[in-house]
């Protein structure tokens, strides 16, 4: 029973993530862009994985804003309201 108690209050430790154990995507890139990466990643002092990595984060930490037309939806939605606005004032 005091095995059992011990057992309880012990706490189980989280697997190490290891490189072999991480997610890997094989990964096609155009022409010239290997070179501008390991470029980047060198004056960031940072490997070519971990450079690629931050770039991927970066992107989905960025707000969406640009709609696949390449409009800023918010920017335009607020200049609308504003001319709007504006006319309805003039117009009082």
């Amino acid at each position: 029973m005091a095995h059992r108690q011990y057992s309880d209050h012990m706490e189980t430790p989280k697997p190490q993530r290891t490189p072999q154990s991480a997610d890997k995507y094989v990964l096609r890139l155009p022409d010239g862009m290997r070179d501008k990466l390991a470029a980047l990643a060198k004056a960031n002092d940072r490997s070519m994985n971990a450079e690629i990595v931050r770039l991927l984060q970066q992107g989905m930490d960025a707000p969406a804003q640009d709609t696949p037309s390449g409009i800023d939806a918010d920017a335009l939605a607020n200049t609308i309201a504003e001319r709007v606005v504006a006319r309805l004032k003039e117009g009082s």
